[in-house]
């Protein structure tokens, strides 16, 4: 199993190096899944992962 974590500050391209990411992974035929830890109100990547049919676990503020 490999894990990547991605971090970054606000407008850094988390959201897109993710998207990247799931979208190679998938075009290889490999499983994903994803943990999110988001501090704010809003779960922008919560929402996309899980629109892209990924397992997504949700943490928030750990």
């Amino acid at each position: 199993m490999r894990i990547v974590s991605i971090s970054g500050t606000i407008d850094s391209g988390k959201t897109t190096a993710i998207k990247e990411l799931i979208t190679i992974l998938t075009a290889q035929g490999k499983n994903s899944a994803v943990i999110v830890n988001e501090d704010g109100e809003e779960t922008y990547d919560e929402e996309f992962i899980s629109s892209q049919q990924i397992s997504v676990e949700h943490l928030r503020g750990g």
